[in-house]
């Protein structure tokens, strides 16, 4: 998915390793990055600088903690959310978007 794509108001980036965490505005990063730069290439260029793993030759942990709601906010059909409890949630945002 690309950055211009991805339907939240912000993007949360988080390691699973530390517990790291930060929630920046998409509008913001768009003006980094560009609409077109794909999530995981943001999501690296996030956190990948700031890692504090011990052991650089292993890859940063990081993930997109929302991708399982962007899943649901972008699913066409209901049936296709793969994490049916983010059903109703996704729906407010698919609302909110209209």
């Amino acid at each position: 998915m690309k950055l211009g794509d991805w339907p939240l108001p912000y993007v949360r980036v988080k390691c699973s390793k530390c517990d790291r965490e930060g929630r920046l505005s998409k509008e913001g990063l768009i003006e980094r990055f560009g609409p077109d730069r794909e999530m995981f290439v943001v999501r690296e260029k996030l956190t990948e600088p700031s890692c504090k793993r011990p052991d650089k030759k292993q890859p940063c942990q990081s993930v997109l903690p929302d991708g399982l709601l962007v899943q649901a906010i972008t699913a066409e059909k209901d049936d296709e959310i793969i994490d049916k409890r983010l059903t109703a949630e996704a729906k407010k945002w698919r609302e909110e978007k209209k």
